[in-house]
């Protein structure tokens, strides 16, 4: 059993020092190539202008392990009636969690800078 752990880090090792290696010398190869981007960018027609129609409305920070926020999330910042923010993307939550923001039952969440805000407390501009 040692013998097979063992075996299985020293592969391990020399797998990581080899992947390491590729991209210098992939670099050295070809310095007149340019670099891709890290993320594929969100084509700009794809984003909305979303105007706030809640009081007072809570941008949320979902935790570390959920990708979207729920009503008990962290509060990031608070946004206004009449605030203007852009989304480029929504969570789409099938059921749960639900939550009541702004006189509404809801489940999607728009992301915007700094959280995520209820889909109920905005609207479409």
């Amino acid at each position: 059993m040692k013998r097979l752990i063992n075996s299985a880090l020293v592969t391990a090792f020399a797998g990581s020092l080899l992947l390491t290696a590729l991209p210098a010398a992939d670099a050295l190869a070809a310095p007149s190539a340019p670099s891709a981007p890290s993320a594929p960018a969100v084509p700009q027609d794809r984003c909305v202008w979303l105007t706030v129609t809640g009081k007072k409305v809570a941008v949320r920070r979902p935790g570390k392990d959920e990708f979207s926020a729920r009503p008990n999330s962290p509060v990031h910042h608070y946004v206004y009636r009449g605030d203007r923010l852009r989304s480029c993307v929504m969570t789409f939550n099938r059921g749960e969690p639900r939550y009541r923001a702004c006189g509404r039952w809801g489940t999607d969440w728009y992301i915007v800078r700094g959280g995520q805000i209820p889909a109920t407390c905005v609207k479409r501009a």
